[in-house]
């Protein structure tokens, strides 16, 4: 017997699952009187909070039906894959081989074979032997190769084994349980072919309609929950800003220099320090911007350690109120040429760490 089903089956599954959970929130009465203790003295009138309450239910109801429905199709292909993937197991599992009988030591052959459905997925098939010569015990296997224990029964009033015959007719096992130590006996059926009789239930098309949102009910609901979902982010944004003005403020004060701004800006200061000739090269951009460059000493008297602090220095205090840095490693120097990198912010969060390092 297949474990999938038609697409119907699966979406009558999860809708009844939601009328249910529906109709419990619906059904759910309000504590008035933990409500009125709450409200004592808070010149609340008993109206206006009854009022509250069933707003509150709604709202309840309402975005429940709307988490039902975000979660429906996701859902459904999941159970689909679930008894897909079981079938093929069924299918595909191959049985334990050289089971021998107890009995009389023939190979025994497989009969039946059952799925057996386990926690976290973790399914199985499992095999049934019988002896060509109809000896029991039967034998059964899982498709793991461990053989399945059958745990012997005791009788609820005195704990003894209790002694078991079964009979198996077309599509029923009777099993009769017998205790030896006292007068217990239990007779058990196990039917097959007949299934358990659906109870009809009257008011599901009806509670369907009202609680499982149609396609355009759904995406307004979808619409409307990201709607607020921005509101809130930019109410935290806000919020955030607030609380950080003074770190905002200190990044709107920056001077933003692009890469021409910044040669424009620099070449001045480093010509009036004795520093010519300002070249970038290739910028390297990544996550961040890096910009290599290349100044020259005019002076002659000024070369060495000497001349690489003092551009050091030139660049930290000049780049101070601007979007760019010297990176940490400072400049090197060799035969008058001084090679360096500047690090330049562009992105606000970077920019809010850069003036919260200098505060």
């Amino acid at each position: 017997m297949s474990n999938l089903k038609s697409k119907q089956y699966y979406e009558d599954q999860y809708d009844r699952r939601t009328v249910e959970i529906c109709r419990g929130l619906l059904s759910e009465e309000v504590d008035i009187e933990k409500y009125r203790k709450e409200a004592k003295g808070k010149d609340i009138e008993e109206s206006e909070m009854i009022r509250a309450l069933v707003v509150t239910k709604n709202l309840h109801i309402y975005y429940t039906k709307g988490d039902r429905y975000v979660h429906r199709e996701e859902t459904i292909k999941r159970w689909i894959q679930s008894d897909e993937a079981r079938d093929r197991l069924l299918e595909e599992a191959e049985p334990p081989e050289d089971i021998t009988c107890h009995t009389c030591g023939r190979l025994m052959f497989v009969s039946s074979k059952h799925l057996n459905i386990g926690m976290n997925d973790d399914d199985t098939v499992l095999f049934f032997y019988d002896c060509p010569l109809d000896h029991l015990p039967r034998r059964a296997f899982f498709n793991t190769g461990e053989e399945f224990q059958h745990k012997t029964p005791t009788c609820p009033k005195c704990h003894s084994e209790l002694k078991e015959v079964r009979q198996k007719e077309t599509e029923k096992i009777v099993i009769e349980q017998t205790c030896s130590s006292c007068d217990y006996t239990n007779i058990e059926d196990f039917d097959f072919g007949s299934k358990p009789e659906e109870v009809e239930d009257p008011h599901f098309a009806k509670d369907r309609q009202e609680f499982c949102l149609s396609e355009k009910d759904g995406q307004e609901y979808i619409r409307s929950t990201e709607q607020i979902m921005r509101m809130g982010h930019l109410f935290d944004e806000i919020k955030e800003k607030e609380k950080n003005k003074d770190l905002y403020d200190a990044v709107a004060k920056l001077k933003k220099l692009k890469i021409l701004e910044l040669e424009e800006y620099l070449v001045p200061l480093l010509e009036k320090a004795g520093y010519i000739k300002l070249q970038f090269k290739e910028p390297d951009v990544t996550k961040d911007v890096f910009l290599p460059f290349i100044v020259y000493e005019q002076k002659s008297d000024r070369e060495g350690r000497a001349s690489t602090y003092e551009l050091e220095c030139l660049l930290r205090k000049a780049l101070k109120e601007t979007n760019w840095r010297l990176v940490t490693d400072g400049v090197s120097y060799r035969l008058g040429m001084l090679e360096g990198r500047l690090h330049g912010y562009d992105r606000e969060e970077d920019l809010l760490k850069l003036v919260s390092k200098k505060k």
